[in-house]
C-alpha cells in the first residue's frame, strides 16, 4: 500500500533570482533525501536584505511533530546563510475549548 504525503509549501524569497534558483535546487534535494515533497515558490524580491526560507506548514501537522522539523535543520545547515523558517497556519487545533457558563 503506498501513501502520498501532501506537499508542504516552500517559499524562496532571495534578492537575486539566480540565488532563489540555487537555494531552491538544494531545498528540493534536501527534501527529496528527507522524504518530504515540497512546492518550491522561488521568487527574486529585491526588497530582502537577506535570502528567507519559509516551509508553510498545516497545524495539523506541526501538532504530529512531522519530520517536517527535520528538513527545516537540514537546510539550516547547508545553507547558512538562508535564513529558515517554519511557519504554523493557524487552526482551531490551538484553540482553547468553549468557556462554559454557569446558570446565576
Amino acid at each position: 500500500m503506498s501513501t502520498t504525503a501532501t506537499p508542504v509549501l516552500c517559499e524562496i524569497l532571495a534578492p537575486r533570482a539566480a540565488q532563489a534558483a540555487a537555494f531552491a535546487e538544494i531545498a528540493a534535494t534536501c527534501a527529496r533525501d528527507t522524504g518530504q515533497p515540497l512546492q518550491i515558490e522561488a521568487l527574486p524580491a529585491r526588497r530582502v536584505a537577506e535570502p528567507v526560507l519559509t516551509l508553510h506548514l498545516p497545524a495539523a501537522l506541526a501538532a504530529a511533530q512531522h519530520p517536517i522539523w527535520c528538513l527545516a535543520c537540514r537546510l539550516a545547515c547547508f545553507c547558512p546563510d538562508l535564513r529558515v523558517s517554519v511557519l504554523v497556519e493557524g487552526s482551531s487545533h490551538f484553540a482553547p475549548p468553549p468557556a462554559r457558563h454557569r446558570a446565576a
